[in-house]
């Protein structure tokens, strides 16, 4: 992954309570896609070729992960568009939160969207966000830090 989105996602984020929403997209048995929306508290960088996240333990998003191992998250910002293809290695329950699972990811592919020549000069102005007065909640020092002590298998 580039630098400046490794910084962005190993806390840059998580850090200025920047409240994105990530989709992680996983396929389900039937080769359909499905989508996750993440937080900066549920997704974590931890070297430019590694990704820990948590998510729901049941979910489909988990299942999906344990039966096809693959993933693809979507970063959509100010001026910055990007996939992350990567492989889910095996999930573990969350020590701080049980209620999750936590995947290490390695990096397969990263794609960085830019404007072809004839779009003009046009850029992204924002992603998708979310907002709410428990918004906070979802902020959880304890699990972000378990997500940094993981990496990648």
């Amino acid at each position: 992954m580039p630098k400046e989105l490794v910084d962005i996602l190993s806390g840059g984020a998580f850090r200025k309570r920047r409240r994105i929403v990530l989709p992680f997209l996983t396929t389900d048995p039937g080769g359909y896609p499905r989508t996750a929306l993440l937080t900066p508290g549920e997704i974590r960088a931890v070297s430019a070729s590694s990704l820990v996240v948590a998510v729901h333990a049941g979910s489909r998003t988990a299942a999906n992960l344990i039966r096809r191992g693959e993933a693809a998250l979507l970063y959509l910002a100010r001026g910055c568009a990007a996939s992350i293809q990567a492989k889910a290695g095996r999930g573990h329950t969350s020590q701080n939160d049980p209620d999750r699972q936590i995947f290490p990811l390695s990096v397969v592919r990263v794609r960085l969207d830019h404007p072809r020549s004839e779009e003009g000069a046009v850029a992204l102005l924002t992603g998708p966000t979310f907002t709410g007065r428990d918004g906070g909640r979802l902020f959880s020092e304890e699990l972000f830090a378990e997500l940094g002590k993981l990496d990648a298998q």
